[in-house]
């Protein structure tokens, strides 16, 4: 089992997408706490602690070509892979640094933004001073970083299975993954045979069946590290607010909102507290949080009025998530269920249906005169922490969605994704200039694209059947394999007409297909 530092190296980390990660998501949330996100006019620079194969890091530098974007991974296959699809994506504002965080270049600069996902809880105590003082060299004036990490006191009845597999997994022979395997089936015997341990925590019990159906890759970098480490808030915000840095907020946005995170009958607490770090320790203990995604920023300007927001930060557009919603709006986030309703709420549903908006042309609409200014991006705001709205970097136009018969991709770089990730098993993310992230797509639906794209609408389902046939990727219908081969046609037909219909036009809006 091959190490740098404690961290496993034999094995890759799982290729996927973060839209968190995103320099929109990070603003906007900045803005939503009333601190003034970086400017991103005239440009900005981006770094990537520990970023894998890079998804995120590709995928973001595709969707914002004003931006750089620089990564770091002391693995030399993570590296080699992102080159590789940097190359194959043309993304002349990306690249690679093959490095631990001990021995970055001198000359790295500065960055408006630093992201480290599925880095810090996984790390020994002498790489997160590393992080530590590349944040506090690195980081800009006014820059955001994000960090993501294992978060107490959710991990509380599960930490021993990390025990048991990690100990476990160093007794056994072969590489990372064949002693996770070993851990695992070692595992469950135990809990079948009713270990003690799995009566008195029911839900652990259960965990194990969800441990079973994940990527091995994936189970091996998160349980087999040497440090692993859950964290309370405190501990994290203690950490980089030693390095001079303010917690700023968290992702996703509901966390934002605590009356969206907690049951009503706590919420009396968190009227009566005012000290945000100590309402986030509250918060997690009332949510049982288990992992979290903070935001913080280094020497913070603060906007508290509505005429700074629209000063400093109205360059983020508002849209409705998806097309036909109706009020009442239910949305349950975990914890709690939370009901939109009401005059204003529809106005804006109307308003935001058709195009996108900044906050000022929102505050200008017609639809909405009389409304108090701060009410109505309280509105907003809360509507996306629902999942009613989404926030863009860019406009998107509904006038977009209408797809001739012919269409290309947009960018190289999702035509390489297509082409590498269509009927790979997980989701394949394409890079929208419009949003300035990305979206997923099914890695079926990435197939039906593909073929659209290469070859057009004649016999597109005859060729994705042919193509589904000869991957051996497996086909369901209601959790039951489909063998027949007039069955698997038939519902690759009625794939093929939904995604015509419904996604097709959606990928049009994002900017992500034009026509041809």
């Amino acid at each position: 089992m091959s190490s740098v530092d404690g961290y496993v190296t034999d094995v890759a980390y799982t290729p996927g997408f973060y839209p968190n990660l995103a320099p929109v998501a990070m603003r906007y949330v900045a803005s939503l706490n009333r601190v003034v996100p970086p400017n991103v006019t005239d440009g900005f620079r981006y770094l990537e602690l520990g970023c894998g194969l890079g998804r995120s890091l590709t995928t973001l530098a595709a969707a914002n070509p004003n931006g750089q974007f620089v990564g770091v991974d002391a693995n030399p296959d993570h590296a080699a892979a992102i080159q590789r699809d940097i190359a194959a994506g043309k993304l002349n504002n990306a690249r690679v640094i093959k490095s631990d965080f001990g021995h970055v270049p001198k000359d790295l600069g500065t960055f408006q933004f630093i992201a480290l996902h599925g880095v810090l809880s996984w790390v020994a105590p002498n790489v997160r001073e590393e992080i530590l003082s590349i944040a506090k060299e690195h980081l800009a004036p006014g820059g955001l970083l994000l960090a993501s990490y294992n978060a107490m006191p959710g991990w509380a009845h599960l930490q021993p299975i990390r025990g048991i597999l990690r100990q476990y997994a160093l007794l056994r022979q072969g590489d990372s993954v064949q002693r996770l395997r070993d851990a695992l089936a070692y595992l469950v015997f135990i809990r079948d045979k009713h270990a003690k341990y799995f009566e008195d925590n029911p839900r652990a019990a259960a965990y194990v069946d969800t441990l079973l159906k994940q990527d091995v890759n994936y189970l091996v970098h998160e349980f087999l590290n040497e440090h692993w480490t859950s964290f309370y808030f405190a501990e994290v915000s203690g950490m980089f607010g030693g390095a001079g840095l303010s917690f700023v907020g968290s992702l996703p946005v509901f966390t934002n909102f605590w009356d969206l995170c907690v049951r009503p009958e706590f919420q009396e607490l968190f009227r009566t507290t005012t000290n945000r770090l100590v309402t986030e320790a509250h918060k997690d203990f009332c949510a049982n949080t288990a992992f979290r995604w903070d935001l913080y920023a280094k020497a913070p300007r603060m906007m508290p009025e509505v005429a700074d927001r629209l000063r400093d930060a109205d360059d983020l557009f508002f849209r409705v998530t998806r097309s036909g919603i109706t009020l009442p709006y239910q949305a349950n986030l975990g914890v709690v269920t939370s009901t939109v309703q009401g005059p204003l709420y529809q106005s804006l549903l109307s308003l935001l249906a058709h195009k996108s908006l900044r906050l000022s042309e929102i505050l200008a609409a017609v639809e909405v005169q009389g409304t108090p200014p701060a009410d109505l991006i309280r509105a907003v705001d809360a509507g996306v922490a629902m999942g009613l709205f989404d926030v863009t970097s860019g406009s998107v136009s509904e006038a977009a969605g209408d797809v001739a018969d012919a269409v290309k991709l947009s960018s190289a770089f999702n035509h390489a994704m297509l082409g590498s990730d269509s009927l790979s098993g997980r989701p394949v993310a394409l890079a929208s200039q419009a949003t300035g992230t990305g979206h997923t797509l099914g890695d079926f639906d990435a197939a039906i694209l593909h073929e659209l794209v290469e070859r057009g609408r004649d016999g597109l389902s005859e060729r994705v059947a042919t193509r589904l046939a000869k991957s051996g990727r497996a086909l369901q219908q209601n959790g039951q394999a489909v063998n027949a081969p007039e069955e698997r046609e038939k519902l690759v037909a009625q794939a093929c007409t939904a995604f015509l219909e419904i996604s097709l036009p959606q990928l049009a809006r994002l900017g992500i297909i034009t026509k041809a």
